[in-house]
């Protein structure tokens, strides 16, 4: 039995406890530091967060303060056919509009809360979330463009309220829809739509 030379430990095996992770020359995935949401992003996150606010408040104001009477005659008379035609003789026609608003500010709270939940999962870039909003940007831009044309066709104005609260419920209705359009706008940038893709690594703000 012959020996080349005097007994050596055998070398460490340098996959052992490598990180599979790490491409030849790079750094792991974990060791990366977390990526913070772009200019681009943290802009659209505000503007929902107020396009939440100003919608929901509108909503509340005018379900406290909105009467029978403030619509324009056609639609009262409308709504008037409507209860009679269903026959509902236990109940009166203001009471059942009270009960329509006091529905309507339930669902508003509703999409005031998936509103916020849905911009923090787009801080958070996650792409289905800006695909949700554009969606909900649309009903905000068309409530807004449906005001701006009631006012300027002297339906707005109509009926016995306050002309300082119909004006503060129009100028919400029309902020809302301002701010989700202008969200949608720098959500849908190259900086934003490349964080929401998943291009820029692990997120903050989770």
């Amino acid at each position: 039995m012959t020996s080349s030379g005097p007994w050596r430990p055998p070398a460490p095996d340098d996959t052992v406890g490598a990180d599979p992770v790490a491409g030849a020359g790079g750094e792991a995935e974990l060791d990366r530091p977390p990526s913070p949401p772009p200019e681009e992003i943290r802009a659209a996150w505000g503007l929902w967060l107020a396009a939440a606010v100003f919608a929901l408040a509108g909503m509340l104001l005018n379900a406290a303060t909105a009467r029978l009477t403030d619509l324009p005659v056609a639609t009262q008379g409308a709504f008037r056919d409507a209860v009679d035609n269903a026959g509902a003789t236990d109940i009166s026609v203001d009471s059942l509009f009270q009960l329509a608003l006091a529905v309507g500010a339930v669902f508003a709270l509703l999409a005031a809360a998936l509103t916020v939940w849905l911009a923090f999962r787009l801080r958070a870039g996650k792409g289905w979330a800006r695909t949700m909003l554009n969606l909900i940007a649309v009903f905000l831009v068309i409530d807004a463009v449906s005001v701006v044309i009631g006012v300027f066709g002297g339906v707005a104005g109509a009926g016995e309220r306050d002309e300082v609260v119909s004006f503060v419920v129009v100028a919400l209705q029309i902020l809302a829809g301002l701010c989700a359009a202008t969200a949608v706008w720098r959500q849908h940038t190259a900086e934003a739509l490349a964080y929401t893709k998943g291009d820029r690594g692990p997120r903050v703000g989770k």
